[in-house]
């Protein structure tokens, strides 16, 4: 969603080399057409979206993915609260 040639190209790349889904923003709806421009021509966006509708988009995609994790994460802050915190002392 944001950069300017290749610095966030790569990332998503690896991203979507991994498995992960990725999204660049369309060129029409950036405020510098070249953002997205490196990572979709390369082949590293899995989809293109118009910022307006990338809301919606992950939403309807995957809002039901995030309503699990969120009860996962209820769930685990209890546990969490139980653990002894790690600290270091900086000098």
């Amino acid at each position: 969603m944001t950069g300017m040639g290749d610095d966030g190209a790569e990332g998503l790349g690896a991203i979507k080399a991994a498995g992960g889904m990725t999204i660049a923003q369309s060129e029409d709806t950036c405020v510098v057409s070249g953002m997205p421009r490196a990572a979709i021509v390369k082949g590293y966006a899995n989809k293109i979206i118009p910022l307006d509708g990338l809301a919606s988009y992950l939403v309807s995609n995957y809002g039901a993915e995030r309503s699990s994790s969120e009860k996962f994460e209820k769930n685990d802050k209890h546990e969490k609260n139980e653990r002894t915190p790690v600290s270091s002392s900086r000098t």
